[in-house]
């Protein structure tokens, strides 16, 4: 599957930016987010989350005359992250976007969007980069086949604030089965990688109460 470096992506946000036709700010949760702060050199596709359908529809509607297009064959990985709506481009480049809401699991708290740093406008289009350790979260609740999220996790690890992921899982008021699927997951990296994760105790003991 092709890769794409932030400086396409920029280009890219920049044609559909200009497209829109009142403010709106977008929330970039995944690999874009990584690229844009250097993490790694390139992503396959960007993850939006925003606040209301309301600027998801002016977003989707400045999509058309950017050249993006719904696909008419939709890859299984996508369509169990739950996105609202899925486009591409002639380069086969991928949006998966989501209102408030992500994968059907993570809420864009408030306590998200105040972590959020704010990266660049293009266009009417304000962009905002989620912290990385809200990445981290989405991440650890992403699809349990995608073995690249534990590479990212790996790649933000160092110096995270535990005790603000904590706090935003607490807060989240997630299901039992959400928070297993939460606990496999980082079980698993911690396992894969050799790296301790010092909420993983506290989780469990959460869950089995």
């Amino acid at each position: 599957m092709k890769q794409f470096n932030a400086e396409y992506i920029g280009e890219e946000l920049e044609q559909i930016g200009i497209r829109i036709r009142q403010p709106i700010d977008i929330f970039l949760i995944g690999g874009c987010a990584m690229s844009f702060r250097k993490f790694k050199e390139t992503t396959k596709d960007v993850d939006i989350v925003f606040r209301n359908k309301s600027d998801c529809d002016i977003f989707c509607d400045a999509l058309f005359g950017a050249q993006y297009y719904e696909p008419l064959k939709i890859i299984d990985e996508y369509t169990r992250l739950e996105p609202l709506k899925m486009f591409e481009n002639k380069d086969g480049f991928h949006l998966d976007l989501f209102v408030k809401k992500v994968c059907g699991k993570l809420e864009l708290s408030k306590e998200i969007v105040k972590r959020a740093e704010f990266y660049k406008k293009y266009g009417n289009a304000a962009v905002y980069l989620v912290a990385k350790e809200d990445v981290f979260l989405f991440k650890s609740l992403a699809s349990e086949s995608r073995k690249r999220d534990l590479d990212d996790m790996r790649t933000i690890y160092q110096n995270l604030d535990w005790q603000a992921i904590l706090k935003e899982i607490k807060s989240q008021k997630l299901s039992s089965q959400l928070t297993g699927l939460m606990i496999s997951r980082m079980d698993e990296f911690k396992k894969t990688f050799d790296l301790d994760v010092p909420i993983l105790n506290t989780l469990k003991k959460m869950n089995s109460a």
